[in-house]
């Protein structure tokens, strides 16, 4: 094989097919009052991108960096840390959203008081708490999305086998409802929760 084409493949950095972009979050646990909370984001109502939703802090991963290196930098940039204010204990598992994208979810600790938290206030509106313990008590809402093929009447069913009547698999998508006083965390960031709060579910008594 030509050496330009083993060259191009050794230098190859592998994805996932169909991922356009990639993005990488922090959920901050924080301690308030002796007992471990998780940190939300009430994202600037000013933002052209999804004004007012709850988030954790996190954005696109920018070129060379890895996904740990994303959420540290993202997270400084919307709550004005510093790196050695933030202790990052693990990578949980992954996002492939519905729209071409994977998001890299990652937990860990601030090292700060969250009164002497201040936020970029261009990014984020304000932040708010809920306690771990809450979280592993309360259930969230959960209900499904089910997509289905809409194919044009274009479409070469005459090219694949039994035609119009392929077995086309249709998928389903999760839809996650937290809520707590008055606010209601819904869709990725309910589902980056429940995640973790699954994960940790056997020894919710320990936060």
């Amino acid at each position: 094989m030509n050496e330009k084409i083993i060259n191009l493949l050794k230098a190859y950095q592998p994805n996932i097919t169909g991922v356009k972009r990639q993005s990488s979050i922090f959920i901050p646990l924080i301690m308030k009052d002796g007992a471990w909370h998780l940190v939300y984001e009430v994202r600037s109502f000013d933002l052209t991108s999804q004004p007012g939703e709850i988030c954790f802090p996190g954005g696109k991963m920018e070129s060379g960096e890895t996904p740990t290196e994303t959420a540290i930098r993202e997270t400084c940039e919307e709550l004005n840390l510093q790196p050695q204010d933030i202790e990052i204990i693990s990578q949980i598992d992954s996002i492939l959203t519905s729209f071409d994208m994977i998001i890299h979810c990652h937990v860990g600790i601030i090292h700060k008081p969250f009164e002497d938290i201040h936020y970029a206030t261009d990014e984020v509106d304000h932040l708010f708490l809920v306690p771990v313990s809450y979280l592993c008590q309360h259930m969230p809402e959960e209900y499904v999305i089910n997509t289905t093929f809409d194919l044009p009447d274009s479409f070469p069913f005459e090219r694949i086998p039994n035609g119009k009547d392929y077995n086309f698999k249709n998928s389903s998508y999760p839809v996650i409802f937290y809520h707590y006083n008055d606010k209601t965390i819904w869709g990725l960031t309910a589902r980056m929760t429940k995640s973790f709060i699954e994960l940790i579910n056997s020894n919710c008594q320990l936060f």
